[in-house]
């Protein structure tokens, strides 16, 4: 198996005014491809900098961050641009749909968008996304007329539209209910097991934490793994 992200000693410091603020001290670790792992720490730990660093949104002051075997930090920002927008799928918060698409054709415009797919091409790979996250027959309806979990299954969907290797999803079950959260976090192992996706949460939600095979727990800017294994016999 090979690794979806290597970090090695990453260290990410910002300016806020006048003051230099270090926001990653040395960061360790290694995500291995197909996993289901969740980034997990208070506010402030530095989960969002880490996260839009693997994102190629952001690249580290010092240190090693590769990401699909790419060195994020040797990227120029177009080169950051078409890397992501080719290998890597976003998830969020609140869906960012575009309202006045369709279901389908908000699965559809990255395809248009980065890679400029022809269109039987792109409807032959939207259709396929619509029935693997069941909604075929929601295809038609715009944003507003969809539930929260609906959108989110759509929003998944965008994610994988072009081929992506690593889904970075940004507490994509804060806003939905218990029961549809737990069909969302299911929807999405489905989807690693069977694309062999890697998945990478920041959250606060016990249901993904408890669902992940992988903890990567952040604090102060120092990062340490934790396997699902230890945290069962931990609590055993």
């Amino acid at each position: 198996m090979t690794d979806a992200v290597v970090a090695e000693r990453v260290v990410k410091r910002y300016r806020a005014g006048e003051v230099e603020v270090t926001a990653l001290r040395g960061v360790d670790f290694t995500l291995a491809e197909g996993a289901f792992a969740a980034l997990v720490g208070p506010s402030g730990s530095g989960k969002t900098t880490l996260l839009n660093m693997i994102g190629c949104l952001d690249r580290p002051s010092e240190g090693r961050l590769a990401v699909l075997g790419q060195d994020v930090g040797a990227l120029s920002r177009s080169g950051a641009a078409r890397f992501r927008g080719e290998r890597i799928g976003f998830v969020f918060q609140d869906f960012n749909l575009i309202p006045v698409l369709s279901a389908a054709e908000n699965i559809e415009y990255p395809l248009v968008m980065v890679q400029s797919w022809p269109a039987e091409r792109r409807r032959a790979r939207v259709a396929k996304l619509l029935a693997e996250v069941g909604m075929t027959d929601q295809a038609g309806k715009r944003p507003d007329q969809l539930s929260g979990g609906q959108k989110q299954r759509v929003a998944i969907a965008r994610a994988l539209a072009t081929g992506a290797r690593l889904v970075l999803a940004d507490e994509p079950t804060a806003n939905l209910d218990g029961e549809t959260a737990q069909r969302v976090i299911a929807l999405m192992r489905r989807m690693r097991d069977e694309e062999g996706v890697t998945f990478l949460f920041s959250t606060h939600d016990p249901r993904i934490i408890g669902a992940a095979d992988l903890i990567l727990r952040i604090e102060d800017g120092a990062v340490r793994t934790e396997p699902a294994a230890a945290r069962e016999t931990a609590h055993a």
